[in-house]
């Protein structure tokens, strides 16, 4: 029959005995462990480090003492202790070192809005295309100084003339020509416009009652092809005007004027009558106060 047992000395069965036999050496292995936990029960021993026995809860007392060596707290007691341990550290952290982090953290941001001091904040703002097209287009307004054709709307121009403190002249427009006739717009006159203005402005051929505008320009041509009466038309105070007249193929036509045509000693000029020559020419100061043309005029064949 196998004998074979365990370490603490109690009969195995083994499948080389019968029946019979390992049913005894298992009675017996039973009675001996029966007989080794009456033992301990007798005995009052607590565990240790060195020595296996018996553990209980530890109070509350002993739990925050942590003195007890034959005692486990329970689990609510250990994270009441950690809790404990970690709030008193908070506190002596923010007590002794909240101020100077504090300004750690502000000397860090350097004063930065509160909208951007954050990662997050700053990403956000980063792919705003609002605000990015918004600083883009206020750059692209910007005054630049290494090209000269910016591409700026009149409006940005005479911005950028105030703020350079180029004076009221440098923030108008160059003035047109017509404008100069008419005495319209606040514009600048440039010595080419100004030379444009005193132009003669052709009247074409003209018969009967010629009406001569005034705020069309300064200076006028006509060709008579009939007896014709001049009649001066939106003048404008002290404006001078000349007005020279030609013959047609035919020739003998004459010329009348307005009663508020003055002339020296009340006498109109006399009008050349040669075919294609020159009829005559007239010159003119207008007269606000009175309404009248201080003028005068000769033949010229």
């Amino acid at each position: 029959m196998a004998d074979e047992l365990t370490q603490r000395g109690y009969p195995l069965p083994s499948p080389d005995n019968i029946a019979r036999e390992d049913a005894t050496r298992i009675r017996n292995a039973i009675t001996l462990i029966s007989d080794d936990l009456t033992m301990l029960e007798g005995r009052d021993v607590q565990a240790s480090e060195a020595v296996c026995g018996g553990v209980r809860l530890a109070t509350a007392g002993e739990a925050t003492a942590g003195t007890a060596t034959n005692a486990v707290p329970v689990v609510k007691r250990v994270k009441d202790m950690i809790t404990a341990v970690t709030n008193a550290l908070h506190t002596t952290i923010v007590s002794e070192y909240g101020a100077a982090i504090a300004t750690a953290i502000n000397n860090l941001k350097g004063g930065v809005d509160p909208a951007y001091d954050t990662l997050v904040e700053i990403a956000a703002k980063l792919t705003d295309m609002t605000q990015i097209n918004a600083i883009l287009d206020s750059l692209a307004k910007r005054l630049r100084v290494d090209t000269a054709s910016q591409g700026l709307d009149a409006t940005s121009q005479s911005n950028g003339r105030v703020n350079l403190g180029l004076g009221s002249a440098s923030t108008k427009n160059i003035s047109a020509s017509a404008n100069i006739r008419a005495n319209s717009g606040t514009d600048v006159i440039t010595t080419d416009q100004a030379w444009a203005s005193a132009a003669f402005v052709d009247l074409g051929t003209v018969a009967g009652a010629v009406n001569v505008d005034c705020g069309a320009g300064i200076r006028f041509r006509a060709i008579l092809s009939g007896n014709i009466t001049i009649n001066f038309l939106n003048a404008k105070d002290g404006q001078g005007i000349d007005v020279v007249l030609v013959q047609d193929g035919t020739g003998g036509r004459t010329v009348s004027w307005n009663s508020n045509v003055r002339f020296p000693g009340g006498l109109a000029p006399t009008v050349a009558t040669a075919a294609n020559g020159w009829a005559l020419v007239f010159t003119g100061v207008y007269c606000s106060n009175f309404a009248q043309w201080l003028a005068c005029g000769w033949k010229n064949s």
